[in-house]
């Protein structure tokens, strides 16, 4: 960890270069980078002065396909170049780990190097925004079905949830209790099918971010997912405005969630009703390792 107050100075450079759309506070980042093998997982581009210049990490997870690599190289804004021999070392990490597939995020316009190591572009990713200044609309019931939070729902049920609503999505990964119920429990919503079962779920988080221009803290809006036997029947659009309401009470002043800009149930057209706007475009690049 001695090494992160100098990547996250390159998260800011990819941020005012447009290559990163933000940057979480340190001790956010600490806590997610908890346990994070630096040896093995990570290079670091040193310049004058001990001055971190390039950075590369890899973090990876596993998933029915296969392990799923994740590269974020970095680099400072006066050394462009260092991009493609760090994604490369990425590249080298993630065949070291075993992975069958890398993925590099970027922001739009900021790939020019990627096909070159043969990665090849695969995904748009989109960072939608809304102002939380005022009281959103009052949420509208679906009928059948009840809400609950992480107060009255036990433990077990979000991953059940969150695994089976996003197991016909693009790289699906499973997740576990511990990484989706982060925030507040009240902030983690649930629609309850009339015989009990988990049908949908939305998870809320209070983030504060650096050098953004977000009115702060932002409400992040994280796994929106219908199991498929609910779907089309405005479950969704529910969690996400009661979420927004929560959000609003909880402080946040400005709201944001990712969607997959080529999902086939166009999920970004509900966000659009809820007043949601494209604010950051993401490309995904991916690398076939195995």
């Amino acid at each position: 960890m001695a090494d992160l107050d100098g990547v996250l100075d390159l998260w800011a450079d990819d941020v005012r270069t447009g290559r990163r759309d933000s940057v979480p506070r340190e001790d956010r980042v600490a806590r997610m980078l908890a346990g994070f093998d630096w040896e093995a997982n990570a290079r670091i581009v040193e310049g004058a002065g001990g001055k971190i210049e390039g950075a590369v990490l890899v973090s990876s997870r596993a998933a029915p396909a296969g392990t799923i690599a994740i590269i974020e190289a970095s680099s400072a804004i006066e050394r462009p170049e260092l991009l493609t021999d760090l994604t490369r070392w990425g590249l080298g990490l993630s065949k070291a780990a075993g992975a069958s597939t890398a993925l590099v995020w970027r922001g739009r316009g900021h790939s020019d190097e990627l096909d070159r190591l043969g990665l090849e572009p695969v995904r748009r990713w989109w960072r939608m925004d809304r102002a939380l200044a005022t009281t959103p609309p009052a949420p509208s019931p679906i009928a059948g079905y009840a809400l609950h939070d992480a107060t009255s729902v036990p433990p077990g049920r979000w991953s059940e949830a969150h695994n089976l609503s996003f197991a016909d999505h693009w790289r699906f990964t499973p997740r576990d209790e511990d990484e989706l119920v982060a925030g507040p429990p009240e902030l983690s919503l649930m629609a309850v099918a009339p015989d009990g079962a988990p049908a949908a779920i939305t998870l809320g988080q209070i983030v504060h971010y650096t050098a953004d221009p977000r009115s702060q803290p932002v409400g992040m809006i994280n796994s929106v997912g219908t199991l498929p036997a609910h779907r089309r029947r405005g479950l969704a659009t529910w969690l996400v405005a009661d979420a927004l309401v929560r959000l609003h009470r909880a402080g946040a002043r400005h709201a944001s969630l990712y969607v997959d800009g080529q999902n086939q149930t166009r999920a970004f057209d509900i966000y659009e009703k809820l007043g949601f706007e494209l604010a950051f475009e993401i490309e995904v690049w991916e690398a076939r390792l195995q």
